[in-house]
């Protein structure tokens, strides 16, 4: 599976931090600054958060707090609220586990559950991301991760989300020796109608071969797919699922076999149709940040536009130059 966060993060996580290529100081001082008497300046907030990447975002939370000694994400939720804007600079003010961590709580705050936020978060991550996530939603919440899919979630996704967060399922590490054409061939028989009704109702099997297969395995069984019926595994998920499960799957599968794509399709859908749904594009901008040398002109190619001229067509105010700020990270 490809990285979504740079591999500093985890440097960081193993308490190996780099030295900070910016002010970090300065930045908190800015934010100090904009938070401060009657009112709150929130062009200095978009300039100081907006334009950091996760690395300094962990140095800036810290700082900020040891210096201060207030915790900036919940400053960001005292003096912006929990509108678009107030919801982006709050994800923006913490480790970037821990925003993905608050991601997952949201989703789920309310009446419903956004199911798609959920997959989206959770599906196409490394072991190592998923690790982080895990143990950043347990220290934010007391409770794990698996006991929120498991109160929220039903039927297939909720089988597909809880095998993701099972060790049992990680993804393994290419190996030519193991992962031969026989195999991706065996593999490509599941995904057969033939193989969903042996199945029977419980597709367990089918998405452990899924979470399980690196990229380069699962290219092989797709090919091996096509090749004998004509069409993708995609399609045989799209007509032998129902609902988020098939949308979780398909992404899943779409995340390691053409990441950029994905992402690209995800960031435009949330601008599609009657209004933005703004929570799922600051999400995916801020998820896939570390990906936008290659995601922006792919997006470009896709749309016929950039994604910066269609944010400023769809979005307005602080909002807008926010999500702009992020659009133009230079890690």
């Amino acid at each position: 599976m490809a990285p979504l966060w740079q591999s500093a993060v985890f440097d960081y996580l193993s308490g190996d931090a780099p030295e900070p290529t910016i002010d970090i100081a300065d930045i908190c001082s800015d934010i100090r600054a904009g938070t401060k008497g009657w009112g709150t300046d929130e062009d200095a907030l978009i300039k100081a958060l907006g334009s950091i990447g996760p690395i300094e975002r962990y140095q800036v939370a810290k700082h900020f707090e040891e210096t201060h000694e207030i915790n900036l994400a919940k400053l960001m939720k005292k003096e912006n609220g929990n509108g678009s804007l107030g919801k982006a600079l709050q994800l923006l003010a913490c480790p970037i586990e821990e925003a993905e961590a608050m991601v997952l709580k949201d989703a789920c705050k309310g009446v419903g559950t956004n199911e798609e936020l959920i997959y989206a978060t959770l599906c196409g991550r490394t072991n190592e991301e998923l690790t982080a996530i895990k143990e950043a939603f347990l220290r934010l919440n007391g409770e794990g991760l698996g006991d929120l899919v498991e109160g929220e979630l039903g039927g297939d996704l909720k089988c597909l989300l809880m095998m993701i967060l099972d060790d049992e399922a990680e993804e393994e590490k290419y190996d030519p020796e193991v992962h031969t054409e026989e195999k991706a061939e065996d593999d490509a028989k599941l995904f057969d109608k033939a193989g969903f009704s042996q199945l029977g109702s419980d597709e367990e099997g089918l998405f452990k071969v899924i979470l399980r297969s690196p990229p380069e395995h699962l290219k092989q069984v797709n090919y091996k797919y096509v090749d004998r019926t004509g069409h993708s595994i995609t399609k045989s998920l799209e007509e032998e699922l129902g609902g988020d499960a098939k949308d979780a799957a398909v992404h899943l599968v779409n995340m390691k076999l053409k990441p950029i794509d994905t992402a690209v399709r995800l960031i435009e859908k949330s601008m599609k149709g009657v209004g933005t749904d703004e929570y799922i594009l600051t999400t995916a901008i801020l998820r896939y940040q570390a990906l936008l040398g290659e995601i922006l002109p792919a997006y470009e190619e896709e749309c016929g536009e950039t994604l910066e001229e269609q944010v400023k067509s769809e979005l307005r105010g602080d909002f807008e130059k926010l999500i702009v700020k992020m659009i133009n990270y230079k890690p």
